[in-house]
């Protein structure tokens, strides 16, 4: 069996944040498609703030360099009126390494 390590810098964050988790999980459940982040709070029972806070970081509980886009496990697109987000390949590999499912995408 072939074991992949990943960058601890970006698998500490999601191991200590149960919102990162469920963020990116979410945005996994998902894959392909974008959300935006009310939606995402509206479907993980989150509050909005939050979820902003994990994607792209927006004070000393959630840092931008840990934030899910700047980790690399979040794409962020969108125009000036709105910003959608999804999991990237390597999100998704990671987050099924994290629940032990691992299988090629």
């Amino acid at each position: 069996m072939i074991t992949t390590v990943y960058d601890p810098e970006v698998v500490a964050p999601l191991r200590k944040s149960k919102v990162r988790r469920m963020v990116l999980s979410y945005l996994v459940n998902i894959y392909p498609h974008y959300s935006y982040p009310s939606e995402i709070a509206r479907n993980t029972n989150l509050r909005a703030t939050d979820v902003c806070g994990v994607l792209k970081g927006l004070s000393n509980r959630y840092k931008k360099e840990n934030s899910l886009v700047d980790l690399g496990l979040v794409e962020k697109s969108g125009k000036k009126n709105g910003h959608f987000y999804n999991a990237t390949k390597i999100g998704c590999k990671i987050w099924r390494l994290l629940n032990g499912r691992t299988y090629n995408l």
